[in-house]
């Protein structure tokens, strides 16, 4: 006994000092427990708030104030009107035009590749961006192109970059000279050979005692023709026209039917005079016209492409924006009723009804979409009664309540729904009462 309780004893040692030893060991392995370190926070992005408006315009109003902000270089609140009008119609497309080009790199939205450009009198950057942009509001990232703080601050004379390669320029046509008249040739009569020195074969077998004798040589009359006297026709400068006059042609060209060559004649001739206010203002009422024109013919391209024309003639014209605004509308109306023809003939029939509805939202007045939307509707409605239906037969009534209740969305006075809606309810209330005693 005294041997196991030695053991015993011997083994409890080993096993304390075993489990100390372990435990310095472990101490130094971890060492003092070290700190956390201080991770900094990552810095937040600002969040860029945009104040509320305080006044209450109208959308078109607002592309308006943001247009001639713009002009001046303040920025800032431009883009608040622009987006301000935006929140209230979103699918306002000049407005969205215009900030795209406050936020887009104008390097990379117009391309590294550029020429100079000098400034001509009557130049201002949105007449400069139609010539060789093809559209006169580009004129806000024209003006960031070329790090403008003021784009109305345009000089004459002044040095610009514009985007692409510069177009040649057609070289006039040299006038042909006129040519003078040459004098009819004088025969020599000495030097003319006679026929009759000629020797001929009947001569040959003549008497050759017979001697050839020069016949008389009668010099032909000659008169002394004098060249006519030429002057070259030098074109002496003309003056150039007064405003009075252009505006007068310009009026003779509009009366007699040429409205587009009016307009072409002032856009030429304006130029020359900058400031004409009776020029400015004769296109512009020429804009206008022939944009009334071309959106009465269909042509609403081509009544945008004008109504910015004179909206850069005049950025305080709101009914020229308004009208824009509603050409931009019908042009977008005229895409969706597209897309809703191509649903309608894939038999996306409910795509197609959400679409003319978009349509009718741009242009209320579209009588093509309204009559499109209705007839989608009737075929809609048709096919889920007979859904319906079906479902009726198998007493699914839930399902075809549903369909119903779809229909009466569609059309509140279709003539079947309402009756078999009320006879499914009906029925359901009865199978309701069956069940529980079954």
């Amino acid at each position: 006994m005294k041997d196991v309780k030695r053991n015993i004893q011997d083994f409890s040692k080993v096993l304390i000092i075993t489990l100390f030893t372990l435990s310095i060991v472990g101490c130094e392995t971890l060492g003092p427990p070290k700190q956390p370190e201080q991770v900094e926070p990552e810095p937040q992005e600002e969040v860029q708030t945009i104040p509320q408006p305080t006044d209450s315009l109208t959308p078109s109003q607002r592309v308006r104030k943001a247009l001639q902000q713009l002009e001046h270089g303040d920025y800032e609140n431009a883009h608040n009107q622009l987006t301000w009008a935006l929140q209230e119609k979103p699918t306002l497309q000049i407005a969205t035009n215009l900030l795209q080009q406050m936020e887009a790199d104008p390097i990379e939205y117009l391309g590294l590749k550029s020429f100079f450009y000098d400034v001509e009198p009557g130049d201002s950057l949105s007449i400069i961006s139609k010539k060789f942009l093809n559209d006169p509001l580009k004129f806000v990232i024209l003006a960031r192109y070329n790090k403008l703080d003021n784009p109305s601050k345009l000089a004459p004379g002044q040095r610009i970059r514009v985007p692409g390669v510069m177009p040649e320029r057609k070289k006039p046509k040299p006038k042909p000279k006129q040519s003078q008249p040459k004098p009819e040739a004088v025969s020599d009569p000495v030097s003319v050979e006679s026929p009759s020195m000629t020797e001929t074969p009947e001569m040959a077998t003549s008497d050759p005692e017979i001697i050839m004798q020069p016949q008389e040589v009668i010099p032909a009359e000659t008169t002394d023709v004098q060249p006519e006297e030429t002057s070259e026709v030098v074109d002496e400068p003309t003056e150039p026209a007064t405003a009075q006059e252009i505006v007068s042609s310009a009026k003779g060209l509009r009366n007699d039917g040429g409205l587009d060559a009016a307009i072409y004649q002032l856009e030429s001739e304006s130029s020359n005079h900058p400031q004409s206010k009776e020029i400015q203002s004769l296109l512009a009422s020429y804009y206008n016209e022939y944009a009334d024109l071309q959106i009465s013919q269909g042509n609403l391209n081509d009544a945008r492409v004008t109504l910015e024309k004179l909206i850069i003639l005049d950025s305080s014209d709101e009914a020229a924006i308004n009208k824009l605004i509603l050409v931009e509308d019908k042009i977008e109306a005229q895409k969706l009723f597209q897309n809703a023809q191509d649903q309608q003939n894939a038999g996306k029939l409910e795509e197609a009804y959400q679409t003319y509805a978009q349509v009718l939202t741009y242009d209320p007045d579209n009588t093509a979409a309204k009559d499109a939307q209705r007839m989608t509707r009737d075929k809609l409605t048709d096919s889920y009664h007979r859904q319906a239906m079906q479902l009726f037969r198998k007493q699914e009534l839930d399902e075809a309540i549903g369909y119903w209740n779809k229909i009466l969305e569609l059309n509140p006075n279709h003539s079947l729904a309402p009756g078999y809606k009320a006879r499914a309810l009906e029925m359901k209330q009865q199978l309701q009462k069956i069940g529980p005693e079954s």
